[in-house]
C-alpha cells in the first residue's frame, strides 16, 4: 500500500502524518512550526527517512488564501509561506505531486470525506479557535469566492460604534480565545485563562466566567443565524476543541432559540451539528483535496 504525506502548517505547530487510500491516519508527528523553507525541508527529510512506506504525494493544509497554482496569499503567523510558491517548491524538492489548500477548507472537506457531512450537498463549517475560520460547500462544490475569501467568517462585523469608528469582528468577540481575553481583563490570575478553565469555573459559580461564556455563545448564535440566511445551507457544522464541552450544543441551541424567538418572521431555524474530526481534520481534509486533484474520485467538491 502507498501513502500520502499530509502536512498541516499552523502558526505555532506543524503536524505530519501518513494517510492511506482508505483515509486512515498513522505515524503522526507534531513539531514547532519551522521559521523558513530550509527548516521545513530539513524536518520533512528527517521524517521521511524514518518511514518504510512508499509515499506517492504530498497534501498540505496551510493558513492563507490559496490560489490554484499553489501560492499562499494574505498574511499569517508563518511569513515564509507567503514568500514563494509553496506547491512549486515542494514539488521541485521531492519530485512528487503536491496539493495545497486553506486549513479551514481542509477541515470542512474532511467532514465531506468521512465525517459529519457525508450526506450533505450544501453546508457551512465554522471553526472556533484562536479566531473564527470557516468554509462553505454549495451543491457539492467548495465555494472559495471571487477573492478566495469565501467562508472567512471571522471578518464579519459583530459590533459597530459610529461615534468612535470602532469595529469588532466575530473573531474579536466570539472566538474561543475571546472567552479567555475577557477573563484576563476582568479576573486576572497568575496564569492566563484557557477556555477549558473558564467552563470549569462556571460549574464553581464564577460569575465572570459565566458572563464571558454567555457572550461567546451569543455571538456564535448571531453568526450561525446570519450564515443561515445568507447561504441557506442544509446544516451548519461547528468544529474546534471547545465544541467537546458537554454543554456546548445545548448552550448554542439556547442562544439560537433566543435570537429566533425575537425574529418571528424568520421561519427557518438553523440546523446545527458538530464536526466529527478534531485535531486531525486538516490532515484528513488535505488528503481529500490531493485525491480530488490527482485521482478520479466518486466525491465531487
Amino acid at each position: 500500500m502507498t501513502y500520502l504525506l499530509a502536512m498541516d502548517i499552523g502558526g505555532t505547530r506543524t503536524k505530519f502524518g501518513l494517510i492511506s487510500n482508505d483515509s486512515k491516519l498513522s505515524t503522526q508527528t507534531v513539531i514547532q512550526t519551522p521559521g523558513s523553507f530550509f527548516e521545513l525541508y530539513a524536518t520533512l527529510d528527517a521524517y521521511l527517512k524514518k518511514q518504510d512506506q512508499t509515499i506517492h504525494g504530498i497534501a498540505v493544509s496551510s493558513p492563507g488564501s490559496i490560489t490554484d497554482s499553489g501560492a499562499v496569499l494574505g498574511y499569517s503567523a508563518v511569513p515564509f509561506l507567503h514568500e514563494v510558491n509553496l506547491l512549486e517548491r515542494l514539488h521541485e524538492h521531492y519530485c512528487l505531486p503536491v496539493s495545497v489548500e486553506n486549513d479551514a477548507n481542509c477541515a470542512a472537506l474532511a467532514e465531506k470525506w468521512n465525517g459529519a457531512a457525508t450526506n450533505l450537498r450544501t453546508y457551512a463549517c465554522i471553526v472556533c479557535g484562536t479566531g473564527i475560520g470557516g468554509a462553505i460547500v454549495m451543491d457539492d462544490h467548495l465555494w472559495k469566492g471571487a477573492n478566495l475569501h469565501g467562508g472567512e467568517f471571522g471578518y464579519a462585523i459583530m459590533e459597530s460604534d459610529r461615534s468612535t469608528s470602532r469595529l469588532s469582528t466575530w473573531s474579536d468577540l466570539g472566538s474561543s480565545s475571546a472567552i479567555s481575553r475577557r477573563l484576563d481583563e476582568v479576573s486576572p490570575g497568575n496564569e492566563q485563562w484557557t477556555g477549558e478553565q473558564a467552563f470549569a469555573a462556571v460549574s464553581q459559580g464564577h460569575k465572570e466566567a459565566k458572563r464571558s461564556i454567555a457572550t461567546f455563545f451569543h455571538y456564535l448564535g448571531v453568526g450561525v443565524f446570519n450564515i443561515q440566511y445568507i447561504v441557506d445551507p442544509e446544516k451548519i457544522l461547528i468544529g474546534g476543541g471547545i465544541t467537546r464541552q458537554p454543554d456546548f450544543l445545548p448552550l448554542l441551541d439556547e442562544a439560537i432559540g433566543s435570537i429566533h424567538s425575537r425574529l418571528p418572521y424568520a421561519k427557518v431555524r438553523p440546523d446545527i451539528g458538530l464536526c466529527h474530526h478534531l485535531a486531525d481534520a486538516q490532515l484528513i481534509g488535505a488528503a481529500y483535496v490531493w485525491n480530488k486533484k490527482y485521482r478520479e474520485c466518486d466525491q465531487h467538491v
